[in-house]
């Protein structure tokens, strides 16, 4: 299958439900992709992502209006405090914030410690972030991608895979070509 098509799925354009054709893509093509890509070329594609995200988009993705659930809150401990951690992390090092300053300035926020949040305020940090650091919310995607890339759909949401997959796709295009 090329790899237009492959980025077809990533972004929603599926077969109707049922046995998938042959030669369908794997679900795995973005973690792969993801995988396979250097971690200085993530952080470009995802700090990417978030400049070309609008801000409403993603804080609806977080906070689904019509009482839709937040995507994180299926995660569970483990991959919250995955994504908690890399935002946290690049807020504190690459932000020059510390934990007093994120808790006044990040609505929802009441710790900093990642193992102590809820989906909600990991939102809210993961919202903050992309609207206010883009760069910082790259690498924080970029670290959760190399640690974790089957938490990259719920921490990006579809918009944000799509815009990622292309990017990604067009690097490894041009890496093909040289």
């Amino acid at each position: 299958m090329g790899l237009l098509n492959e980025i077809g799925s990533l972004m929603g354009n599926s077969q109707p439900q049922g046995a998938p054709p042959p030669g369908a893509p794997d679900p795995q093509t973005f973690q792969n992709m993801v995988s396979n890509a250097h971690p200085g070329i993530l952080s470009q594609v995802f700090s990417h992502v978030a400049q070309q995200m609008n801000p409403q988009d993603y804080a609806s993705h977080m906070s689904p209006p019509n009482g839709g659930g937040n995507p994180l809150s299926s995660l569970g401990s483990g991959g919250l405090g995955t994504i908690a951690s890399a935002l946290l992390g690049k807020l504190t090092s690459g932000g020059g914030y510390n934990s007093g300053s994120l808790l006044s300035r990040i609505p929802g926020l009441r710790t900093t410690d990642p193992n102590q949040m809820d989906a909600n305020q990991v939102a809210s940090v993961a919202q903050y972030t992309q609207q206010n650091h883009p760069d910082l919310f790259g690498q924080a995607a970029s670290q959760v991608g190399q640690q974790r890339p089957d938490l990259l759909h719920s921490f990006l949401g579809k918009a944000g895979l799509a815009i990622g997959a292309a990017a990604l796709a067009s690097h490894f295009v041009k890496t093909d070509r040289q």
